[in-house]
């Protein structure tokens, strides 16, 4: 009864209204707001990484979220998600199937579930991260952008012989 009656309280009129305007269920916000929690601990960078995955979602697109792979094979300690990684069968493999998973691979701080129901509204379709290793991300429109800035990352992590 007390979870409920903090549920409750949480998701109030006004948060509501937010996930209705997006076609989200308080449920999808979550889940989305879990995938977040793990893409960055940066809580300033959370609304535009959700307006990114809104973005895909609008399209059709799959959300290609390398946490959901680490989930899927229930290992966070993945430092560089691989190819041989997106070839695991599971409904969390957001590089084969569409949409969101089923369920939260977190659980998501306030500040993610606020980023989600207060995104960014922008074009950028894409994210990979910046190989300063601050932990914020570079964002783009297109995916030949994208594909040079991912490079960039991947040279950052190979000089710290970081492969896995």
């Amino acid at each position: 009864q007390r979870m409920n009656k903090e549920y409750d309280k949480f998701w109030d009129k006004n948060r509501r209204e937010k996930a209705e305007a997006m076609d989200f269920t308080p449920f999808e916000v979550t889940v989305l707001a879990s995938i977040i929690e793990k893409e960055t601990n940066k809580t300033d960078e959370m609304p535009t990484i959700a307006g990114v995955y809104k973005n895909r979602l609008e399209r059709n697109w799959r959300l290609q979220a390398d946490p959901t792979i680490k989930f899927a094979l229930n290992d966070f300690t993945i430092k560089r998600v691989l190819k041989k990684h997106l070839e695991i069968d599971s409904p969390y493999n957001t590089y084969r199937n569409a949409g969101l998973p089923p369920g939260p691979i977190s659980i998501p701080s306030i500040a993610a579930i606020e980023s989600v129901l207060n995104h960014s509204n922008h074009d950028y379709l894409y994210f990979a991260a910046k190989p300063d290793f601050s932990g914020y991300h570079s964002f783009s429109q297109t995916y030949a952008e994208h594909i040079r800035k991912a490079k960039e990352y991947q040279r950052a992590l190979n000089q710290k012989r970081i492969y896995n």
